[in-house]
């Protein structure tokens, strides 16, 4: 696994898209202890299908992959369009404040919600992606880094400018750094200052800041699978 300027990614899970009776993505063992309240939680959840939309499933490591693995349960396969936004931005959220509680501090996502031509298009997963990111954003205490996988250089192109121009659209005021190497955008979000800070022309991403506060937001960075 590779990011588009060819480095290597190590990331502690991989986020893939999941249909509510488990029939899109690989099989897995549940890394789950019962005694905890919220793993036990999960249990019950996957006992039970089909799943509620919105939620999500863990999966332990296999031994030829270093990362867990969490199934955002955002599609139902038997509807037209299979995915909504609200499902995608609910198991997004939810998946990142697990990730954060255990520890992580890189995860890779599929694009959930874009499914051939019955899902989610990229604007609309971009929407969803970014109301997640700034949800969780805030609360935040340590960084944790947010690696979205896209097939080719089309898709990638498409994605950042989409990402970008939604947070251009909500900046109060943009300026660039000291060294004027990076563009700094502010965006205010229920009382909080977040500065997005991104290299223009440059495809590998952005990451966002909280500066009301003492907690920082997860650095995005975009790239191809």
């Amino acid at each position: 696994m590779v990011e588009a300027l060819g480095r290597r990614l190590q990331p502690d899970a991989m986020i893939v898209q999941e249909d509510r009776n488990l029939v899109m993505a690989g099989g897995g063992t549940l890394d789950l202890d019962s005694d905890n309240g919220i793993d036990a939680a999960y249990l019950a959840i996957a006992e039970h299908r089909p799943l509620p939309l919105g939620r999500y499933v863990l999966l332990r490591s296999r031994r030829d992959e270093a990362y867990w693995t969490y199934q955002a349960v955002v599609h139902d396969l038997e509807t037209n369009p299979t995915c909504r936004a609200g499902n995608v931005r609910r198991s997004l959220t939810a998946v990142l404040k697990d990730s954060v509680k255990r520890g992580m501090t890189s995860v890779t996502v599929e694009p959930l919600g874009v499914w051939r031509s019955r899902g989610l298009t990229f604007d609309e997963m971009v929407e969803a992606f970014e109301a997640s990111i700034f949800e969780i954003g805030v609360n935040l205490g340590s960084p944790l880094r947010v690696t979205l996988l896209l097939e080719d250089m089309d898709a990638l192109e498409e994605v950042s400018n989409l990402f970008r121009s939604r947070v251009l659209r909500k900046a109060s005021r943009s300026f660039r750094t000291v060294g004027g190497d990076a563009a700094l955008v502010e965006v205010r979000l229920r009382g909080f200052r977040l500065h997005c800070r991104f290299v223009p022309g440059s495809l590998s991403g952005y990451s966002i800041t909280c500066v009301s506060g003492p907690t920082n937001l997860p650095s995005l960075i975009k790239t191809n699978n």
